[in-house]
């Protein structure tokens, strides 16, 4: 599976981005976009924004607050987005490209067992042929799981004097991008 990661403003400007490939179940951890699906990822992302405040400002919860995590918001064609809000309104936008395989897409051969988002085959939903289920419990603890570490990072990053995400400074740190990537490696 492949992955885009973006943390977008609340004017909606990128404020880091973030391209990796599953590292559970044997994957190798490198992104398999084609340069069309990566030309397009910023404007899948961006069309979801709709969806994201019309959950954020719909209906809340029991107890008076929006949830932060709103598990899987989206859907285009083969992407599956997923979506984090804090507290500032930043919000955390994490597009899934499976493999066709697991799609059920493939051609059913040996590679179409391979891989899931929550390793192995439970986070596949349990279906019988191996399809994708974004909305499985399992996929969607290592995707939360991603987003709380991710979080706590963007938390103390933000608490840097010298960084103003009001102004829309954009994240260049390279121990950020090396902590996110340890989370997505260690959760999807």
């Amino acid at each position: 599976m492949s992955y885009t990661f973006t943390i977008l403003s609340p004017t909606d400007t990128p404020l880091f981005t973030h391209e990796f490939g599953t590292s559970r179940s044997g994957g190798d951890g490198v992104p398999r976009f084609t340069a069309t699906e990566r030309a397009m990822n910023p404007f899948i992302l961006h069309s979801a924004l709709d969806i994201v405040e019309e959950v954020q400002w719909g209906t809340s919860s029991s107890s008076g607050s929006a949830a932060m995590y709103l598990k899987h918001i989206d859907k285009y064609q083969n992407n599956f987005i997923s979506c984090w809000i804090t507290g500032a309104n930043v919000r955390f936008l994490l597009l899934t490209r499976p493999r066709d395989e697991a799609l059920g897409l493939g051609s059913g051969g040996a590679g179409s067992q391979r891989g899931s988002l929550a390793g192995g085959r439970a986070g596949l939903g349990g279906n019988a042929g191996g399809v994708y289920n974004p909305t499985s419990p399992a996929t969607e603890e290592a995707v939360k799981n991603f987003f709380v570490d991710v979080y706590e990072v963007w938390v103390k990053t933000i608490m840097n004097p010298f960084f103003h995400v009001g102004n829309g400074d954009v994240v260049k740190s390279p121990v950020f991008r090396a902590r996110v990537a340890a989370a997505a490696k260690k959760y999807l």
